[in-house]
């Protein structure tokens, strides 16, 4: 019996010491704050504060991805953003992608999507961006829509 809780108490430890790692050591692509799961997620865009979210949607190996993620990077400092949040998820870490509605609806990297009182709106979001195969393109987008609606 004791041997059993034991090995249970170090399997409980090890698992632990995974999961925090692997929140811990997942790199931002842009520098943003990482949202890692749908709780988090959720606190971030459901809200009815008329506060403009953007959360940048990228994943590990993913090229087009590369070539935006430098692009995005500096709006978080830029002073005239201020009254901005900014986030990103990266695909490859989240950690419940099936549960999260939000989230699975992502088909293609890179993708952005823009929020604004969530609940006053018929999809929740009210820009969402994603053309992989034309990253520039989707910045040039989501710069005109981020400076029209900041």
């Amino acid at each position: 019996m004791f041997k059993s809780l034991l090995i249970f108490s170090v399997f409980i430890c090890l698992f632990f010491q995974i999961s925090q790692a692997t929140t811990v050591n997942v790199p931002s692509a842009t520098g943003w704050p990482l949202l890692l799961n749908s709780t988090f997620l959720a606190t971030k865009y459901d809200r009815s504060d008329n506060k403009l979210i953007v959360i940048y949607f990228t994943k590990d190996d993913c090229p087009p991805c590369d070539v935006i993620s430098p692009l995005l990077a500096p709006w978080l400092t830029d002073t005239q953003y201020s009254g901005v949040e900014f986030y990103e998820v990266n695909v490859s870490h989240f950690l419940n992608i099936p549960s999260d509605y939000e989230v699975s609806e992502v088909s293609s990297l890179p993708s952005m999507k823009f929020y604004k009182n969530y609940e006053a709106t018929e999809d929740g979001y009210i820009k969402f961006l994603w053309k992989s195969a034309a990253p520039l393109s989707m910045y040039q987008d989501a710069s005109t829509f981020l400076n029209a609606n900041k």
